[in-house]
This record gives structure tokens, sequence and C-alpha cells, in this order.
């Protein structure tokens, strides 16, 4: 499912492999890392990149909001983990940003459990 494919000596960057697609990752991207080890813990019909990749750019943006990431055994707890992201990046952006936050609530609920895009993955 994953799997290194080059490691750059000069900037230490890393192509990975994701469930046969690349994905760069910079030096200093850990929430890649992370992202993959909570994909672990999934079963592996519901790995699929475009989810991996998902749950990386929430954990890196949970960077401003630390939401707490222990306690999280499945893919369910990654949904709402990501969600209880979604919720303290708009908390205090009032009602002007509520498309917005739907929209990301809308996103998050079709990475995580529409089938049809899973299929299309």
């Amino acid at each position: 499912m994953f799997l290194v494919k080059i490691n750059n000596q000069l900037d230490g960057s890393r192509v990975l492999e994701i469930c046969g697609q690349a994905f760069i990752a910079e030096a200093d991207d850990h929430s890649i890392d992370r992202a993959i080890e909570l994909a672990g813990c999934w079963e592996p019909y519901q790995v699929t990149y475009a989810r991996v990749v998902h749950l990386r750019n929430w954990i890196r943006e949970n960077e401003e909001y630390q939401v707490s990431l222990v306690d999280i055994y499945d893919m369910v707890g990654c949904k709402r983990f990501v969600d209880k992201v979604i919720n303290a990046a708009f908390v205090d952006l009032g009602g002007r940003y509520r498309e917005g936050f739907l929209a990301r609530m809308r996103e998050n609920e079709r990475i995580f459990f529409e089938e049809d895009f899973m299929d299309t993955v």
C-alpha cells in the first residue's frame, strides 16, 4: 500500500507510492507520515490515495488548532478528527462563512463514506 520510491539526499524530499499513486513529500512534511500511520489502522479496502492525502491535509491544517490525534483507532475516528479540525477552523469566523464550513463538512463526508467516490479513486 505504501512504499518510499525515492529519497532525495539533497533536499530530504521523498516520493511515496500510496495506493499506486505518487505523492511528493517535502523533508518537513510529517503530516503524511502521521496520515499513513493512522491509515494503517483501517481495513485494507478502506485505504485510498484520496483518503490518505485528505487526512494529511487536515493534519497539517491542525497544526494551528491542536485538535488531539490520540485515541484514533479506525477510519471513522479519522473522519471525526477532520470534522473537529473543520469546526475549529470555522468556529470564530461567524455566519458569513457558513457555506464554506458546510462545503468542507460535505467534502469530508464524501471522501470518507461515499462508495461511488471510493470506486473512482
